[in-house]
């Protein structure tokens, strides 16, 4: 039993509609080992300062969230998304469960996404998965998703 959510992870994937993850979920290819990350922007901090330079008030906007995953191609396997030039239409949601499904992982109800498709003799061929993280029809962008209290 792990502590943390860390490990090998699961990531699901679905279309979105109206800000909400369509039924039924479909798990992806492991990704490359290290790669799978979350990353938080800070939203724009808005101060208010008096002669003399005192910060009287602040006030900050959202913080705003990326996805980021590679994968292996594989002999035989299949791509989870389809890509015109890196383009992937539509909106995408992910769910991530941790190795040990007990530990909180993340779900992302509405997301666009973009590949971006690398060579190199140590990796072979990479896809590079973006999920630029979009507003969801109800609570938080990234909400915590516990796979054994879920399903």
């Amino acid at each position: 039993m792990a502590v943390l959510s860390w490990g090998k992870c699961l990531i699901e994937i679905t279309t979105s509609t109206n800000g909400s993850p369509n039924e039924p979920w479909k798990p992806i290819d492991t990704p490359k080992e290290g790669t799978t990350q979350i990353t938080p922007t800070a939203g724009t901090e808005t101060t208010a300062t008096e002669e003399g330079g005192d910060l009287v008030d602040v006030r900050y906007g959202k913080t705003t969230y990326t996805l980021e995953f590679d994968l292996f191609v594989k002999k035989g396997g299949t791509r989870p998304f389809e890509d015109v030039d890196g383009i992937i239409s539509g909106e995408h949601a992910f769910r991530i469960t941790p190795e040990d499904e007990e530990c909180e992982g993340s779900q992302i109800d509405r997301s666009v996404v973009r590949c971006e498709e690398t060579y190199t003799t140590a990796d072979g061929k990479l896809l590079h998965y973006v999920a630029r993280c979009l507003k969801p029809a109800s609570g938080k962008t990234v909400k915590p998703y516990t796979k054994v209290s879920s399903d």
